[in-house]
């Protein structure tokens, strides 16, 4: 009578080169099934922003009958309460883009969003005839509006009108903004998504800088410098001492790194791209 085969299993080795086997294929499979994964959640993302997005614009036509537009705080207050919300980033954060429509932003997602300053004050001076002659009149006296002042009554009433808006600079990336007069109703308008609160005078930031006699963009360097703010100018009434972008040309250096020629500083996106870049 035959006896019958051993069945002995497998080897240690065998074991082992098995398992070798299956750690070679989940280093491959891992990254593309995280990567899946991401795209999914950034593509749902997307889906529940134009939802969002068409919400509020049809709930702002309802209610305002295009007679006005919701500020930036009754655009949040929707959306706080919109069923429409980001799994991983929570509710969606809105603004006005520099064009003045209205732009969805996730705190997870969207990192990089593009946020000309200009256009948007360029957009309320359009709009409100106050906050024109008030930059006008700085612009002729040479005198300067920064948004580090915290309590400057310039600052105030500009800030006021950009949220009556309907923009929030401050969500949009915008840590830092001025508006420096430089006479005959020029100004440079500078911004940063850098907060320079607690930097230190003569350390550099980077900046873009409007130039509004030539309609030019430019990416460059800027030195802090203090400036203290009169007690008549200050809405508490008291003397303020704080960090500004430096004033004029001394304290200004373009970025060499990255060629922009006069063309370039005529297209806001392209000088973007060299910001992103510093």
């Amino acid at each position: 009578m035959k006896k019958k085969p051993h069945n002995r299993g497998f080897t240690l080795v065998e074991v082992i080169v098995v398992l070798v086997i299956l750690g070679i294929l989940l280093a491959f499979l891992i990254p593309a099934l995280t990567g899946y994964i991401k795209k999914a959640s950034i593509t749902a993302c997307n889906a529940n922003k134009v939802q969002l997005l068409r919400d509020l614009t049809a709930e702002e036509i309802y209610t305002k009958q295009a007679e006005g537009f919701y500020d930036t705080r009754e655009l949040q207050e929707l959306a706080d309460k919109s069923e429409y919300k980001c799994k991983q980033g929570g509710a969606y954060e809105v603004s006005r883009g520099s064009d003045g429509t209205i732009v969805i932003f996730c705190r997870k997602h969207d990192k990089n969003y593009n946020f000309n300053m200009n256009e948007a004050l360029s957009h309320v001076i359009a709009n409100n005839s106050e906050i024109a002659s008030l930059i006008k009149s700085y612009a002729d006296q040479k005198k300067h509006i920064d948004s580090t002042s915290g309590t400057g009554k310039s600052y105030e009433q500009i800030l006021s009108a950009l949220g009556q808006a309907g923009f929030s600079a401050s969500q949009a990336g915008v840590q830092t903004w001025s508006l420096q007069g430089i006479g005959s109703g020029s100004y440079y308008f500078y911004w940063t998504t850098e907060d320079i609160t607690a930097m230190n005078p003569g350390d550099k930031v980077k900046v873009m800088r409007y130039n509004s006699t030539r309609g030019t963009y430019t990416a460059g360097y800027v030195t802090i410098e203090e400036n203290v703010l009169s007690a008549s100018d200050s809405s508490d009434g008291q003397s303020h001492t704080y960090n500004v972008l430096g004033r004029g040309d001394t304290k200004w250096q373009e970025y060499k790194d990255t060629p922009q020629s006069d063309k370039d500083k005529k297209d806001y996106n392209t000088i973007y791209e060299v910001f992103k870049k510093m």
